[in-house]
This record gives C-alpha cells, structure tokens and sequence, in this order.
C-alpha cells in the first residue's frame, strides 16, 4: 500500500508540475501579447480612450494626451464629470462621449465636433463603441484631429471659386 501510494503521490508531483509549466507559458503569451497591444496604441497616431462600465477613465494613448492637448495619464480613475472639472478645455469633448453612448442603443456611434483648444479650435472625428461583457465591460473611444483636413477643404473650394470667378 506504500509503495501505491508513493506511485500516486509522484504522479500528482508530475501533473502539478506540468500544470504550472502550461500556466507559466500562458502567462509568458498573455504578457507578450499585452506587450505588443500597448506598443501599437503607443505609436497609432489616433488617440483611444478606455472606460469602465461608469465612465471611469482606465486607458489613454499618447496620442489622446497629444490631440487633447491634456496630461490624461495624471486623469486615469477619474470620471468624465471629474476630468472636465480638472480640464474646462474637455467639457465639450466628455459631454459628446456621454451623450453619444447615452443616446446609442447599439453602442456604436460616430460624431464629428469643434471643440476650443490651447491652440484653437480644433476638428474631431470622434467614434465610439461599448466593449462586450466577456471583455470586462466598459467603452472604447478614437478619436482624430481633423482641422488640417478640413482647412485644406476650405482653400480647395475657395481656390475653385477664384478660379471660376477669374
């Protein structure tokens, strides 16, 4: 009966060593492909935004701190009532996400806004979707400056009407 149970004892030594080996390697994926995630937000030219269920802020690129012009990273945890308390600048910006996500029974939305910047005004194309259940929940905000574009549309149509003009 000894030596059974010697026999047994090994086996489960064994499979618990296996089972740790497959949960190292697993958590070695997991880390690397956080890794790689974060990397390509760092260098996407988009800002993204990441909430939680009660708009809380959880995530914010580089970009978003660039194109707002706003040290987001000292605003993680904050809510949106509680980022446009810190930033006036962001008031319209954190009104369009709640309300957008208000007024949107599929979760997926897209607005354009002017909003006042240190630089001016300036041209968002903002879109908006709600992270399933299974994800942890919450909403993902990108967002891009598009006041150069929308500028060199109005030199384009004003060139055109010169030009019909002369």
């Amino acid at each position: 009966e000894l030596g059974a149970l010697t026999g047994l004892f090994n086996q489960m030594t064994m499979q618990l060593s296996e089972a740790r080996s497959i949960s190292e390697q697993q958590q070695h994926q997991v880390e690397r492909a956080k890794g790689y995630l974060e990397s390509v937000l760092t260098h996407l030219s988009s800002g993204v935004l990441g909430f939680d269920s009660r708009f809380r802020l959880r995530s914010a690129n580089t970009s978003a701190s660039q194109i707002l012009g706003s040290p987001l990273h000292e605003m993680l945890r904050m809510s949106l009532e509680q980022v446009t308390e810190k930033s006036a600048l962001l008031v319209s910006f954190c009104n369009t996400i709640k309300d957008a996500f208000d007024e949107t029974s599929q979760g997926d939305w897209q607005r354009q806004i002017e909003r006042l910047s240190k630089k001016g005004n300036q041209i968002l194309l903002m879109r908006g979707t709600r992270l399933p259940d299974i994800s942890g929940a919450g909403y993902v905000v990108v967002f891009d400056d598009i006041s150069h574009l929308m500028q060199a549309e109005r030199q384009a149509a004003w060139g055109e009407v010169a030009r019909r003009l002369a």
